[in-house]
């Protein structure tokens, strides 16, 4: 019965972990190893990905529909060609269940997009990162640590903007320089995952 009681005890546990998003990766925690499909049909793995990059991948979840994501359409492009120039691979990841490939097609041809959108179908590498928003954005070392989490910068429009902090960190990482802010509070909509009401 004791035992009984303490296996109850764990699982319960266990799913307020879950639900508090306790067991979701940070700076200093390692990346698993992935592989997502683009809307461009191709195959996109993160080990692959931080062969071929100089400093590392930045993911960046993204969605077709939210008003939190939708202000940075008119500078997402600028901040990854600078991340580009830094040294870094970028996708961004669509996992809402909600938002069809299709959707997530038209979406990245209408804005023009400079960068790879990977299409996280039953959002097992949302769930992987523990990514709850979008925007959220890692940055991923060549040996899979990730050094940065959070938001994009400090504000969604440009004109209050304020600090870049995902593009501040992504340039003392180039510099060989320890990130100085290595988290931030993301804010936007709630990942639309499976199973969930949405």
């Amino acid at each position: 019965m004791l035992k009984k009681a303490t296996l109850l005890m764990f699982f319960a546990l266990f799913a307020t972990m879950i639900s508090n998003n306790i067991l979701a990766k940070g700076p200093g925690d390692k990346a698993e190893d992935f592989t997502l499909s683009g809307i461009d049909g191709s195959s996109y793995n993160l080990s692959a990905g931080l062969e071929n990059s100089k400093n590392g991948v930045v993911v960046i979840f993204w969605s077709t529909e939210c008003p939190w994501v939708q202000p940075y359409n008119d500078r997402i492009n600028d901040y990854v060609k600078d991340m580009n120039d830094k040294g870094f691979t970028v996708w961004a990841i669509n996992a809402n269940n909600t938002e069809s490939l299709d959707d997530v097609k038209s979406h990245a041809k209408k804005n023009s997009y400079v960068f790879p959108m990977l299409k996280d179908v039953g959002n097992t590498v949302a769930d992987m990162f523990g990514a709850t928003r979008t925007p959220e954005a890692y940055i991923i070392s060549k040996d899979k640590i990730i050094l940065y989490h959070g938001r994009i910068s400090d504000n969604r429009y440009k004109a209050e903007e304020k600090s870049n902090d995902l593009g501040n960190a992504a340039g003392e990482v180039s510099q060989g320089k320890e990130v100085t802010v290595k988290e931030t509070k993301s804010f936007g909509c709630g990942i639309k995952k499976v199973g969930q009401d949405n």
